[in-house]
């Protein structure tokens, strides 16, 4: 048994052609340091 824990994981989706233009609006909420995990370079290979 794991014993007592509490797990969140809110999750917000954009869709559409301008869904990266709210990125930086969302980071924001963040701080200054943020870590982006990712796989394989897709987000290279989008441009993000």
């Amino acid at each position: 048994m794991l014993g007592n824990f509490e797990y969140s994981n809110p999750t917000k989706l954009y869709f559409g052609k301008d869904s990266l233009s709210y990125l930086q609006g969302e980071l924001a909420h963040y701080g200054e340091r943020i870590l982006l995990v990712y796989g394989n370079g897709s987000v290279k290979k989008n441009g993000i």
